[in-house]
């Protein structure tokens, strides 16, 4: 009788989709029939990915929690937040009801807390445990520490994609709470979707530049600001956008390419044919930098303080640059950059969760 599996997926960033594809992929060659629940960019990029393979549902996902600037900010914050909590219990109905149609084997859940069911096995991945609560907010923090592990206590099983070692690791405080030990859990270490890639690198592109965060408000004014200042500077560039609505590619010139998005085989070509990377410093693209060994720029989208929080962590470990302003990028060419701190990579993820998932 063929096992299925249900994978519920967050659309805030794509991060969430990219680094679960080995996990879905793994289960596919084993027989697996998949479905999976998403939203917006992440459905179609998982869409665009795994095309006919799969079964698709889309389910609204939570509001982004970091909008609007000033006391609009905090405003929009507890809005959100409310409504989030909402969406929580309206998602964990709808898992419900699918469980109830398909008895799944298992659930597996990234960034979704209402994807669970007490009718089977139910995983959920996550490396943000401690939220960096904004300052205003932070006699709260205790709160929501404890909301999050009470949300991860309803999972057979959380998933931490970082490395165990308090010192040496990507997340920092974010993935190493204090009472982490109240959950069952299991430090993975790093997911990319790079993990397969033919590590033939090549120098051919001097500057990939990569967007694909869920905050839109900032995005375009970034994307003008570092096209500006890399046209300043010799070499080629290409830019990778994160729209994934519809395909689209321009050329302007010899040295610059603008993809809306990529996927598949042609994502893996141009980031293993890049020298630097210039990104936001979303977790998932940490993971991929780790997976690939390159050197890059990360700029925190602003007001989102996960992002914020990460980049100036590996800054100080001389990890990666962060970025203050989109002239910051003429210093790539003189960092030095600590390498191979981290020996075990997504092969070893992958089989540690397959050996806890063993079906």
């Amino acid at each position: 009788m063929t096992k299925k599996a249900l994978f519920a997926i967050s659309s805030l960033g794509l991060g969430h989709a990219t680094r679960t594809l080995p996990i879905i992929k793994k289960y596919l060659e084993k027989g697996f029939k998949i479905d999976i629940v998403s939203f917006g960019n992440a459905l179609n990029y998982l869409k665009n990915d795994l095309k006919e393979n799969v079964n698709f549902y889309e389910f609204e996902d939570y509001p982004a929690l970091e909008r609007g600037d000033g006391i609009s900010y905090y405003y929009f914050l507890i809005q959100d937040t409310l409504k989030t909590h909402s969406l929580i219990k309206k998602e964990q109905d709808f898992i419900e009801s699918l469980q109830e149609k398909n008895n799944y084997d298992f659930i597996f859940s990234d960034g979704r807390y209402g994807s669970y069911s007490k009718k089977t096995k139910c995983y959920i991945l996550s490396h943000q445990l401690s939220f960096d609560i904004p300052k205003f907010f932070g006699f709260s923090q205790k709160f929501m520490d404890n909301y999050n592990k009470k949300v991860f206590q309803k999972f057979d099983m959380l998933f931490i994609p970082d490395y165990e070692d308090k010192k040496d690791n990507l997340a920092g405080k974010l993935s190493h709470p204090d009472r982490i030990g109240e959950v069952n859990h299991c430090y993975i270490g790093i997911l990319s979707s790079f993990f397969d890639a033919e590590k033939k690198q090549s120098d051919e592109i001097d500057f990939l530049v990569t967007v694909s965060g869920y905050l839109t408000e900032r995005k375009d004014f970034f994307i003008s600001e570092i096209k500006n200042n890399l046209k300043k500077m010799p070499g080629k560039k290409v830019f990778i956008l994160g729209n994934t609505k519809e395909f689209k590619e321009e050329k302007h010139g010899e040295d610059l390419q603008i993809y809306s998005f990529l996927s598949g085989e042609k994502r893996n070509e141009i980031f293993l044919k890049s020298k630097n990377i210039v990104s936001r410093a979303g977790y998932t693209t940490i993971m991929d930098l780790i997976e690939l060994d390159k050197k890059a720029i990360l700029y925190p989208t602003p007001n989102q303080t996960e992002q914020e929080y990460l980049a100036e962590y590996l800054s100080k470990k001389d990890i990666f640059l962060v970025g203050k302003d989109a002239s910051d990028i003429k210093n790539l060419a003189n960092f030095k950059q600590t390498k191979n701190i981290f020996k075990t990579k997504t092969k070893d993820a992958l089989e540690k969760i397959l050996k806890i998932i063993n079906l």
